[in-house]
């Protein structure tokens, strides 16, 4: 019996805008585009906040400036662009994990800070009707697909991330994490290709100055058609020139 595949439709990706931190420039742009394209998902593939108070190396260190960011800005601002985006799905990135491992801490204070946020996000979402989507890696759980794509918060950091997270998961995907812009085949007899779709977070953050590897940082989304069967992906790079296709 043919494959029945059935008509094309529209979807738009984006992620890593940090909450607070993120830059208006790139999530306007993704915004005007959002309301151009009218797709009919629109996934957010994690890191929506950034909890930078909640980091390990800040709880351990009394001097740390991270200690002092404000959590409820930090959220609403997060929060206000995936009401804004008008999420159909919010995936949950290695930030908001934190939540999760700090709401079962032994400290009191910390425990119900991170479920309270949890709470915040949970609420907003069920506003929307989005599905909230666990961090878990490159597990199952982790991913969702359009077609014949996965599309997943992202765990791996390397020079050649694109290709390496395809490759795990035998699959095309698309992911954010590394806030790069990037296309590569993997190594395997099928055809498969990772699309790492870039952030919208500020470029020249002060946590990550030190870090050569963020030059490499590129403002971007992802957007594209699919079918039952197929997922047919562009890569939408906005630094230095914020033009849109459409």
């Amino acid at each position: 019996m043919a494959t029945i595949t059935r008509k094309w439709r529209k979807f738009l990706a984006c992620g890593c805008s940090h909450g607070h931190l993120a830059d208006p420039r790139a999530t306007g742009a993704i915004l005007k585009f959002r309301q151009a394209w009218k797709p009919d998902q629109v996934w957010h593939l994690g890191d929506a906040v950034d909890l930078a108070a909640m980091r390990a190396g800040a709880q351990r260190d009394p001097d740390s400036g991270d200690r002092a960011q404000d959590m409820q800005d930090d959220l609403l601002a997060g929060l206000g662009f995936l009401q804004e985006l008008e999420v159909t799905k919010y995936f949950l990135g290695n930030h908001e994990d934190r939540l999760h491992r700090l709401a079962h801490s032994p400290n009191a204070v910390v425990s119900y800070a991170a479920g309270a946020v949890l709470g915040h996000m949970a609420d907003a979402m069920r506003k929307l009707k989005a599905e909230i989507v666990p961090y878990a890696g490159l597990r199952p759980e982790a991913c969702r697909q359009l077609g014949d794509t996965l599309f997943l918060h992202g765990s791996l950091y390397n020079m050649q991330a694109a290709r390496d997270t395809a490759e795990a998961l035998s699959s095309n995907c698309v992911f954010v994490h590394t806030h790069k812009v990037a296309v590569e085949r993997a190594r395997t007899q099928k055809p498969f290709t990772g699309y790492n779709a870039g952030c919208s977070v500020r470029l020249d953050v002060e946590y990550a100055k030190n870090n050569r590897s963020t030059l490499s940082w590129c403002h971007g989304f992802a957007w594209g058609e699919y079918t039952d069967n197929y997922c047919i992906v562009r890569l939408e790079q906005l630094s230095p020139h914020y033009r849109l296709p459409l």
